[in-house]
């Protein structure tokens, strides 16, 4: 009987960690889209940044996104608060498998800006 207690506990805990462990990217990482998903998507080639991990809970008020209930820095208060104000394309949890990006680009007055979810197959680090 306490050899299948221990097998149990052993279970739950490799199963935690297993999920715990967020996969190929990290929180601040630096990735594009795929050129592979981007030629048929037609998403960004931008550098974006990992701003969310599967399993991170995000969430917006008036004029910030958060993750895990942290505010999300690092980004013009003016894109944070365009983001705030479209909370239908934040979703609530990351599902496995899935990371939140945000990119924001200035050059000579051209602005461009991309955020949203996005399969880890559908990501390749930035060079």
């Amino acid at each position: 009987m306490r050899a299948l207690v221990s097998a149990v506990w052993l279970v739950v805990i490799v199963s935690v960690l297993a999920f715990a462990q967020s996969g190929a990217y990290s929180r601040g990482q630096s990735v594009r889209v795929s050129s592979s998903a981007s030629s048929n998507g037609g998403r960004p080639t931008m550098e974006l940044k990992v701003v969310a991990v599967p399993g991170d809970r995000l969430r917006t008020d008036q004029t910030r996104l958060f993750v895990n209930d942290v505010a999300v820095v690092g980004f013009s208060v003016d894109f944070l608060g365009r983001v705030a104000k479209m909370p239908e394309r934040v979703p609530s949890v990351l599902p496995p498998g899935h990371y939140f990006v945000m990119g924001e680009q200035r050059v000579n007055q051209d602005i461009s800006e991309y955020w949203g979810m996005h399969s880890e197959r559908s990501l390749e680090p930035a060079r």
